[in-house]
């Protein structure tokens, strides 16, 4: 036993002869391994669960880089559609010749924004997106306005300088490329339009430019290409509607909007892929969200005089959702929060649809019974969010009953129906 002791002392020693020099705080000797550097613990705890500071990341945005450059570009830009309007009206040189000297001009400074890539490219970048978004203006204005080119040739061309636009942009890597041509591809129609024309023209460019932001978005993660697009498509289409639509337009409008939605549901589903890869699981809320409540929207003012237009869209909607949560739910792994926010809507829309189906006793009646399941659902997978919008609805359904049945005339109750 004293061996032992021993032996176990002469191994135990060399340790506690150490404890106080660790303790002391003296640096370790070159010949010891470097022991690693943790840092103070919420520092960087903080750096992970800070929310970026978004009014500076866009003012770097759009302000970095060559400001007066940019400026500059879209001054210029500016000026060309104005100069086009003017001698259309003022100089006597034919319109052919006119348009062929801005092609010309400006496939020069495309070559030049092409060659000073490397040296200055906080110039070339902008300075390439302006030379292609004076090319879709002029071409847009050859068509539109002064109708030297037939329609199908005005689309394949533009259709050309928008795929030639994403392929200079993910060559070169370079968002603001893209940003600065398709921006002014959006443009082009507003400083070119003399206020008369087809929207169909109109909506099938923009559908154009929006399938070169959908193939970017494939490629690339850049958000703000994203919303730029999206805010263009829906502010202009929106005020066409509210200024120029008429019920003969229906089908071809009908068209576009579902189009459009479509586009930016898949945008929206690019942009969650690319962030997969990269390895972090965000979603881009404005478009997740943005996208059906603007659709709607509109959608319900367009069928409006249709009987029952509104449910059916609402209902619509609602199975899109569900079944798009159905696909996505089978990659939970990559897709969680994705499918569940699009389970959401769906529930959401499928919800919305029965008021503007039924009358106040059964939409309460549906209502009850939805709200019934999904506290059941809710309760028994323990999730408190469902439970609580299944209480939610059935307040929601206790309500439509009772402003049904208030003041009820006894005549109208056996007519009453769906």
């Amino acid at each position: 036993m004293a061996v032992n002791v021993e032996a176990d002392a002469a191994h135990i020693a060399p340790v506690f002869l150490a404890a106080p020099e660790d303790r002391s705080g003296a640096p370790p000797s070159p010949a010891s391994p470097a022991q690693p550097d943790f840092g103070p613990a919420h520092p960087s705890n903080s750096a992970h669960n800070t929310p970026p500071d978004w009014p500076s990341a866009a003012r770097r945005w759009l302000f970095g880089g060559n400001l007066v450059a940019k400026l500059g570009l879209l001054i210029l830009f500016i000026g060309i559609s104005f100069l086009l309007k003017y001698t259309a009206a003022r100089v006597s040189v034919p319109i052919e010749l006119r348009l062929t000297a801005i092609v010309l001009a400006d496939l020069a400074l495309l070559a030049w924004g092409w060659r000073i890539r490397e040296r200055r490219a906080s110039i070339s970048l902008p300075v390439q997106g302006t030379a292609l978004a004076v090319l879709m203006l002029v071409t847009f204005g050859a068509f539109r306005l002064y109708h030297l080119i037939p329609g199908a040739l005005a689309f394949a061309l533009l259709f050309v300088l928008t795929a030639f636009t994403c392929a200079l942009a993910v060559l070169q890597n370079s968002q603001w490329l893209a940003i600065f041509g398709i921006a002014g591809g959006f443009a082009a129609p507003l400083l070119a339009s003399s206020g008369g024309g087809s929207h169909i023209g109109l909506f099938s460019y923009y559908a154009v430019l929006n399938a070169g932001i959908f193939g970017l978005a494939l490629l690339r993660s850049w958000r703000p290409l994203n919303l730029l697009g999206f805010a263009f498509t829906f502010v202009i289409g929106t005020a066409w509607g509210v200024l120029l639509y008429q019920p003969e337009n229906y089908p071809s409008v009908q068209f576009f909007l579902i189009l459009f939605f479509l586009y930016y549901v898949s945008i929206a589903l690019g942009y969650a892929r690319q962030q997969v890869l990269r390895l972090k699981h965000y979603v881009d809320g404005t478009l997740i969200f943005g996208t059906p409540m603007l659709a709607f929207g509109l959608q319900s003012a367009l069928v409006r005089p249709l009987p029952f237009g509104v449910a059916y869209s609402a209902l619509a909607l609602g199975l899109f959702y569900l079944g798009l949560a159905t696909l996505l739910g089978r990659r939970r792994d990559k897709y969680d929060l994705l499918a569940d926010t699009f389970l959401a809507l769906g529930i959401a829309f499928g919800t919305l649809a029965i008021p503007f189906a039924l009358d106040g006793r059964w939409t309460s009646a549906a209502w009850a019974l939805e709200g019934a399941g999904m506290v059941w659902v809710g309760l028994r997978q323990r999730q408190r969010l469902t439970w609580v919008f299944g209480l939610l609805v059935q307040v929601a359904a206790w309500l439509s009953f009772t402003g049904a049945v208030t003041g009820m005339a006894q005549s109208g109750e056996l007519d009453a129906n769906l």
